[in-house]
């Protein structure tokens, strides 16, 4: 395996200065961090969102957020999130056999379709309300700002309304057995509000399932560093920071799974006693871990970008992967000339001064074509060899011997 290269331009290591925070901490509240890094990712200029922030540690409990201003944008972000109007939607097969573990997880909890009455909140097009469903249970509610996902939900059977975790909402007092939060919690400004306003919607036993990243699994996952920090989930949670976040509450069941995706699944329940909060002393060091220290599949994957030299190359394929690998990798410095994409809706995007055009546009370009995303891979070479293109293909993601191939129908 060649030697990996050294990653120009990341930050140096944290200056340890404690600074008053814009965002007070988002589990205990605190008003004062430690600066870890400062962040400017790479992505598309019409972006609502920030996209240049400190990655902070709080002072007072640990935990790692990034230190964003208030935007009204972010909840009009999610509102149309999918940008879909239609009535149908396919459930991918990672998508499948992740929800697969949230269903054993919360099997294993003890629910049973006759009793239980369920809110998943931020439910997207509901994949897991609707395996519920599949499964039996009937008393079923969905709550999630885009609208169109609440009205794809409405046409399966399972009702619904379009709102958010921190809004009022007095007709759901007292209504559920369970409220899941699966995905919620590390996109919110205020997470601590969330839960101070979902448990109301409890019943007297009721409980909370929660689901998200774990941070102190994110090196291990990551395909190269600092993957997992990009600008929609700005809080990272580890076991003691989420425990922290729920002192109100008694943690049942716990896992954390590092298949298809770093998670940990965790299930709460009211208590009476309102614990001490625990410095989450490892949660700086598990961000610092993933953001300078590649695993094996990302000492590959930098490798890879290393072998590009200096080429003139074409990214095909423009998703979030990508502006995740051109903010965190050597490859923002390579001779990149165009960007494409088949998706209509992804042409005419702008990312570090290119567009991003249809395919075609690559018709009398003879550098390289340049595949980033390991989902993505095998459509976009079926489309090389459709277009009769004879540029060499280089796929980053590639971990098995060489990480390119000529495209020559």
């Amino acid at each position: 395996m060649p030697t990996p290269p050294v990653l120009p331009d990341l930050p140096s290591a944290h200056t340890g200065k404690v600074i008053p925070v814009i965002r007070p901490c988002p589990v205990c509240g605190g008003g004062a961090s430690t600066l870890l890094r400062r962040m400017e990712l790479m992505v598309p200029e019409s972006l609502r969102l920030q996209n240049s922030f400190a990655i902070m540690a709080c002072s007072d409990c640990g935990a790692v957020f990034h230190d964003v201003q208030h935007q009204d944008d972010r909840e009009s972000y999610y509102e149309t999130y999918t940008g879909s109007e239609s009535l149908h939607y396919e459930v991918m097969p990672d998508q499948a056999a992740f929800n697969d573990m949230t269903l054993r997880f919360l099997e294993q909890a003890g629910l049973e379709p006759e009793k239980h009455a369920i809110a998943d909140i931020g439910c997207s097009f509901g994949i897991t309300l609707l395996a519920l469903k599949e499964r039996g249970f009937k008393d079923l509610f969905a709550i999630d700002p885009d609208r169109a996902a609440i009205r794809y939900l409405a046409s399966q059977g399972v009702p619904g309304r379009h709102g958010l975790a921190t809004e009022e909402l007095p007709e759901l007092e007292g209504r559920f057995d369970l409220v899941i939060l699966r995905h919620v919690l590390e996109h919110l400004e205020s997470p601590l509000e969330a839960i101070r306003n979902v448990v109301k919607w409890l019943k007297p036993e009721g409980r909370i399932y929660i689901e998200l990243p774990d941070l102190s699994r994110f090196r291990q996952c990551a395909p190269f560093p600092g993957f997992y920090f990009e600008f929609e989930h700005i809080n990272h949670f580890s076991l003691v920071s989420l425990v922290n976040l729920m002192r109100g509450f008694s943690l049942v069941r716990y896992e954390s799974t590092p298949d298809i995706y770093p998670c940990m699944r965790a299930l709460f329940e009211k208590s009476t006693i309102e614990r001490k909060i625990c410095f989450s002393a490892a949660d700086a060091s598990f961000a610092e871990d993933c953001l300078l220290r590649p695993s094996g599949k990302g000492d590959q994957v930098l490798a890879n970008i290393q072998s590009l030299g200096d080429r003139e190359i074409a990214l095909w394929g423009v998703s979030v992967f990508v502006y995740r690998m051109l903010t965190h990798t050597p490859l923002k410095h390579c001779s990149i000339r165009h960007l494409v994409d088949s998706n209509p809706q992804r042409q005419g995007e702008k990312i570090m001064g290119l567009t991003v055009k249809e395919p075609e546009s690559l018709r009398s370009f003879r550098g390289d074509i340049v595949i980033c995303g390991e989902n993505s891979m095998g459509s976009i070479q079926r489309a090389v060899r459709a277009m009769g293109l004879d540029n060499r293909v280089v796929c980053l993601m590639e971990t098995q011997g060489a990480a390119s191939f000529d495209s020559i129908p």
